[in-house]
């Protein structure tokens, strides 16, 4: 069962923002061959449907005005042959949570962990160029990745 994703309503529900253990990211698989960006993504590297067994990774929020926002919670599935990031963003126009995949990596010498802070930091990478997407303003929710793996991955991107 996936994890559904909470939208903090008070700062009392929102994890720590401003101070975070300093990491430094996991060694980058050689080769990372990753494809990323929406409908990019190879045939036979995902399911035919949404994982019901996926990895909670984080929830990040953009608020740029009180009309203008971006709430994405980030998943990661263990395929067969591949690893694959999805995306569970809120849809406004049918008021309800939708999901997609988003990046992906062959599985052979990279770990979860691995899959999952770079998969995200090349989604990021990869928003930052097509839609000029800036650094988010807040977490919402950690899980797997904990503020100090988002901070070096911010890092990295913007």
């Amino acid at each position: 069962m996936i994890n559904e994703p909470h939208i903090p309503m008070s700062p009392d529900e929102l994890p720590q923002q401003r101070i975070h253990e300093v990491i430094t990211l996991p060694p980058r698989p050689v080769p990372f061959d990753s494809t990323v960006g929406y409908g990019q993504l190879p045939k036979g590297s995902l399911p035919s449907d949404v994982p019901c067994d996926m990895t909670y990774l984080a929830q990040v929020e953009w608020a740029w005005s009180p009309m203008n926002n971006r709430i994405d919670a980030y998943y990661l599935h263990k395929g067969r042959t591949h690893w694959s990031l999805w995306s569970r963003y809120w849809d406004d126009n049918w008021n309800q949570w939708s999901d997609m995949a988003i990046a992906c990596v062959h599985r052979r010498g990279v770990s979860e962990h691995q899959a999952a802070v770079y998969l995200l930091l090349e989604f990021w990478r990869d928003e930052t160029t097509e839609n000029s997407l800036d650094k988010f303003h807040w977490i919402n929710e950690t899980e797997y990745l904990e503020g100090g793996d988002l901070a070096a991955i911010v890092r990295e991107v913007w």
